[in-house]
């Protein structure tokens, strides 16, 4: 049940971009965000840190985006997020008696300081690296916008979904941007369920191997 309530925001992201649009999105993004919050309140008589440094992130950055026009910023607000847990996790192993991991997991598993350390790590790492794909993508989606409109006198701030491609003086490139953004829009879905759900993996058979000692 978490887990979907983690996730909900980012589907519903994903479904109203691909019905609607980007910045239609955005605000369905920010709205779910907050619902999400609301539930977690309800539910556990607290915000989690987390979900508050999500929310932040996503009103700033989405805000820039949708007073702009320009994604650049709700594109770059993903690699931010995950660059921000990959040091806050890391961070944690100075600050306290515990890393963050066995503050928040020590109740249901009981590992040496040591494992707790190494976890810690992988999930650190694994965060970092998230950050560098979703980056990746973001600069294969930004430049081929920036192409389009080099070319063009189409105003950078319509929303490439409003785009009729095959009416426009150099339709390949009108092309090329909407698909690299949907290509974007699919890892931030699919991309980060998918190395999330490695990083839990690799976490689980670590820690098998280590109760196996």
């Amino acid at each position: 049940m978490k887990f979907l309530l983690d996730f909900f925001p980012i589907a519903l992201f994903f479904i109203v971009y691909k019905s609607v649009g980007l910045y239609a999105a955005i605000y369905a993004m920010i709205a779910a965000t907050a619902l999400q919050m609301l539930i977690t309140r309800l539910q556990k008589g607290r915000f989690e840190k987390s979900h508050i440094i999500t929310f932040g992130l996503l009103f700033v950055f989405g805000g820039i985006t949708l007073i702009v026009r320009n994604p650049a910023f709700i594109m770059w607000k993903v690699s931010v997020l995950y660059v921000v847990f990959a040091v806050v996790l890391a961070g944690s192993l100075w600050i306290g008696e515990k890393p963050l991991l066995a503050r928040m997991l020590g109740k249901e598993l009981d590992l040496p300081n040591r494992i707790w350390q190494q976890l810690t790590w992988l999930w650190s790492v694994g965060f970092v690296g998230i950050a560098l794909v979703n980056a990746y993508f973001v600069g294969i989606a930004l430049s081929a916008r920036k192409a389009l409109f080099a070319v063009t006198e189409l105003n950078a701030k319509v929303e490439l979904s409003e785009l009729d491609c095959s009416s426009l003086s150099a339709p390949q490139l009108c092309f090329s941007a909407l698909q690299s953004e949907a290509a974007w829009v699919n890892f931030k879905l699919f991309g980060t369920l998918g190395l999330t759900f490695l990083l839990i993996i690799i976490s689980v058979i670590f820690i098998n191997k280590h109760k196996k000692i």
